[in-house]
């Protein structure tokens, strides 16, 4: 009766691990809203993640990221993430210009220190805690989720 159970309990504990390679590689995700100390991403700064169409994005290969947050702005590293507990790390080997708003210097600062996320291929939430963290869509779209 054990041996039976067996392949149920295998199937079963497989279930829980996100499929990395489709969530990320090769994807560009785009910035929708999130949470600052606290506080949502208001209204007049989601619009603002759309006023150039060069900005607010981040872009996933293999083992490295690319982007922009505002206009002018480039940013880009390494990135790992594990399906199995949701943790991902961003190491930010060029972050050029990002304080060049305080949306962009504080998006920036959630993903230098995120540590967790959670989605599936088409929306992402990128945490550094349940106070700080980023909202993306695979899709541009104005008006966030």
């Amino acid at each position: 009766m054990v041996i039976a159970l067996l392949p149920t309990l295998i199937a079963t504990s497989c279930q829980g691990e996100d499929d990395i390679e489709a969530i990320f590689n090769g994807k560009t995700w785009y910035i929708t809203g999130g949470c600052i100390n606290g506080t949502n991403i208001s209204g007049n700064d989601l619009k603002s993640l759309y006023t150039n169409d060069n900005s607010y994005f981040i872009t996933f290969a293999s083992a490295t990221f690319g982007g922009a947050l505002v206009a002018g702005s480039n940013i880009g590293g390494t990135w790992k993430a594990n399906g199995k507990d949701h943790s991902i790390y961003l190491n930010f080997q060029q972050a050029e210009n990002v304080a060049m708003s305080a949306l962009s210097n504080n998006i920036y600062n959630v993903l230098k220190n995120a540590q967790h996320y959670s989605g599936d291929v088409n929306v992402l939430k990128i945490m550094q805690d349940n106070y700080n963290f980023i909202r993306l869509s695979a899709k541009k779209t104005t008006n966030g989720f």
